[in-house]
């Protein structure tokens, strides 16, 4: 049975809503989960730093798990649904705590937040990896084509 906001009363932001209101209100201001502040654990606590970091890691794996699949997206408004379904799939399974938001909406909004630089740096316009030269020392740089 999916988690559901009564079996979990701990979790301040279920709906994106919940969250986008507590921005305006003081206690948002002196937060000091930054740009994370939507992920709580189970019991409605912050995240550590190093589950935020196994997270950041998880995320990026998992998109590029998309490139090797062809299904990586430009932006991630444009993700195909399965590419969406396959990025959930795998992120849920290692972090349940993405089940406990409405409809998914914390790991989109992690997504929006960052896929965008995170595509620019690595991919090229057609969601494939950059190709990367050799410079004359023999270290590897990104090529800009």
């Amino acid at each position: 049975k999916p988690p559901t906001r009564d079996s979990h009363p701990s979790i301040r932001f279920w709906r994106q809503r919940d969250y986008e209101d507590w921005l305006d209100t003081p206690e948002a201001l002196i937060n000091k989960s930054g740009k994370y502040s939507f992920l709580e654990a189970e019991d409605g606590e912050p995240l550590s730093a190093d589950t935020l970091k196994a997270i950041r890691k998880a995320v990026r794996a998992g998109w590029t798990e998309l490139v090797n699949r062809n299904m990586a997206p430009k932006t991630w408004g444009k993700a195909s649904a399965s590419a969406r379904q396959t990025f959930h799939r795998i992120l849920e399974r290692d972090f349940p705590l993405f089940k406990l938001a409405e409809n998914g909406w914390k790991l989109e909004y992690l997504c929006m937040k960052s896929y965008s630089a995170w595509s620019k740096h690595h991919l090229d316009d057609s969601g494939h990896w950059k190709k990367v030269i050799k410079d004359e020392d023999g270290g590897e740089s990104d090529s800009d084509s």
